[in-house]
């Protein structure tokens, strides 16, 4: 059976954990870098003053006597409790979000499908963040910050609206003009009118429909008659709840919600929620309680250098403990070369006549000639003359007999040279001879 060299088994040793650390770095940037933390949306919330917030909504529904609350909850459709049941508003909601709680999301609608409840969701169309510093346009003040406005991809405002599960019934529009907010007056309602800003957004009846579903009511349309606000809601529900679509929200926003007739319509769409209920404007949707990614942010900078003196200390402590992990073939190697240390450290003490310290010594180090089967040391003297060794592994008590530090010197060198020639553990009491 050959005998595997110490130092190619050290080398081994350290190259695999060295190794393992490495796959773990490379794996933790890689996940990380690849998972950014989804940012909180500062301008389209319900507590933003900008063009695209709803703070004017809030406060236009508060001076109408409607009770609003700003939740961060789980998304679930409001309880069946008659008036009083909430409503459950989600206004433009981010399309990141939405593939964030994407399961949460399609169970909300397909629940208010299922069970009473009320539901609104806003679809959203402007997107709105801070550009860069005013110096960059002439016409801003010094030290003004612009904020920039871009209309939401069409297919972002797709995959949000297929997710609901309405698709089945309705297709979603955007035309490239301005277009008209009309109340639906075939359905008793009086005319209201409203402009839209370019683009505008609809819905559409699928091909497969040739007629209008009994379970959905048509609110709000465009000049081309396509509607822009249904409301889904069976015949055995009550007369208030149910689930309301808007295609464009607009006149939701900050920047619109003061156009002529705008205030007017947004109260009424309200009436079609139970009155008695609060409202529950949902910020989930629009990031403020997603976790942030804590790997992307300690793999960017600043956190980046942090990560890097971490692993940079794990590293060399795995060097470290590479090195100190010794083969199993190398340990008599060691305990000879510890012996001889230990034997010279002796003699020197013995030259310097200082008898006590070198016997102090010897026997506090014998451990480690000895390894676990040798003595250790428990006490420095239990009485004059006499000092007290235990042994690992029968645990019995030998006295090093000697009426001198000299003396006591002498006897424990005897008992640990024949230890150490012997491998005995057992025998008697040594004394002077």
């Amino acid at each position: 059976m050959s005998v595997q060299n110490p130092t190619r088994r050290e080398t081994l040793v350290r190259a695999l954990l060295l190794g393992g650390i490495g796959s773990i770095v490379v794996i933790y940037f890689i996940v990380a870098v690849f998972r950014p933390p989804l940012q909180a949306d500062n301008f389209t919330n319900s507590f933003s003053t900008s063009p695209g917030g709803h703070s004017a909504l809030v406060e236009l529904l508060r001076a109408n006597k409607r009770e609003v609350s700003v939740v961060n909850q789980r998304l679930s459709p409001p309880a069946d409790d008659g008036r009083r049941t909430e409503t459950l508003a989600l206004l433009e909601p981010g399309a990141e979000y939405v593939e964030h709680y994407s399961a949460e999301f399609e169970t909300l609608f397909a629940r208010s499908r299922e069970e009473y409840t009320s539901v609104m969701l806003v679809l959203p169309k402007r997107h709105y963040w801070a550009g860069e510093p005013a110096e960059h346009d002439p016409e801003a003040s010094e030290g003004e910050v612009l904020l920039w406005e871009e209309i939401v991809p069409i297919g972002s405002v797709r995959e949000i609206w297929e997710r609901t599960g309405f698709d089945r019934w309705l297709e979603f529009g955007r035309t490239d003009s301005n277009s008209t907010l009309s109340w639906n007056t075939s359905a008793g309602e009086t005319e209201l009118d409203v402009e839209l800003e370019e683009p505008a957004q609809y819905f559409s009846w699928r091909e497969t429909e040739r007629d209008i579903p009994d379970e959905f009511e048509v609110l709000l349309v465009n000049e081309n008659g396509d509607p822009v606000a249904v409301r889904y809601v069976p015949d055995y529900w009550q007369d208030a709840g149910g689930v309301l679509l808007v295609a464009d929200g607009d006149i939701f926003t900050n920047r619109f919600i003061t156009k002529p007739g705008a205030a007017t319509m947004l109260m009424r769409l309200f009436e079609y929620t139970p009155k008695d209920g609060p409202i529950l404007i949902d910020e989930d949707l629009h990031g403020f309680s997603t976790d942030a990614s804590f790997e992307y942010l300690a793999a960017t900078p600043p956190g980046l250098w942090l990560t890097l003196s971490v692993f940079m200390l794990l590293g060399v402590f795995g060097w470290r403990q590479a090195t100190v992990l010794r083969p199993l073939s190398a340990e008599p190697q060691d305990r000879q070369a510890r012996k001889f240390s230990i034997d010279g450290l002796a003699r020197m003490m013995e030259r310097a006549r200082d008898h006590h310290t070198a016997y102090r010594r010897l026997v506090k180090r014998s451990r480690l000639v000895l390894g676990s089967g040798g003595v250790q040391v428990q006490g420095a003297g239990m009485a004059a003359g006499t000092s007290v060794i235990q042994k690992g592994k029968t645990g019995r008590v030998t006295r090093i007999q000697g009426g001198t530090d000299e003396e006591r010197l002498i006897n424990a060198a005897r008992k640990i040279a024949h230890q150490v020639r012997t491998g005995e553990t057992e025998h008697g009491d040594w004394s002077e001879d």
